[in-house]
């Protein structure tokens, strides 16, 4: 599987080298850009493994679901539900995980977007002079 904790801290440090790239300037703008690039590839790499994982919990919570139901003798229903009580808390954890993750790829992914439309703007003039 994916290492998260190496991914995480490796999105850490490349967010702390954006927050010290000087945004006044052309060069420090492209440094700043470059490390969210960098990130976003981290970010994205997590944010599928959680995906992932989100629906092998779901898959697994199904199967146990179906199968508490066919062995139950009665109530077939809440005996079903309560042998997966854990596995609907560890989905609902999943879930929450997989949507972090997708709101941090797509946040930073619009502060890319927003970075490069300032360098267009702020730097234009520079560029063509």
């Amino acid at each position: 599987g994916l290492d998260i904790d190496k991914h995480i801290s490796e999105i850490k440090r490349l967010r702390n080298e954006a927050d010290k790239c000087p945004e006044d300037n052309p060069a420090g703008l492209m440094r700043k850009i470059d490390y969210l690039a960098k990130c976003l590839v981290y970010i994205g790499r997590v944010s599928s493994f959680l995906d992932g994982e989100y629906k092998r919990i779901y898959a697994q919570r199904k199967y146990e679901q179906a199968l508490a139901h066919v062995n139950a003798d009665k109530h077939r229903e809440a005996s079903a539900e309560i042998a997966v009580r854990e596995l609907r808390l560890q989905e609902a954890q999943a879930y929450e995980n997989m949507q972090r993750w997708r709101n941090a790829f797509a946040s930073t992914n619009e502060e890319i977007h927003a970075l490069k439309l300032k360098m267009r703007i702020d730097f234009a003039e520079h560029i063509s002079s």
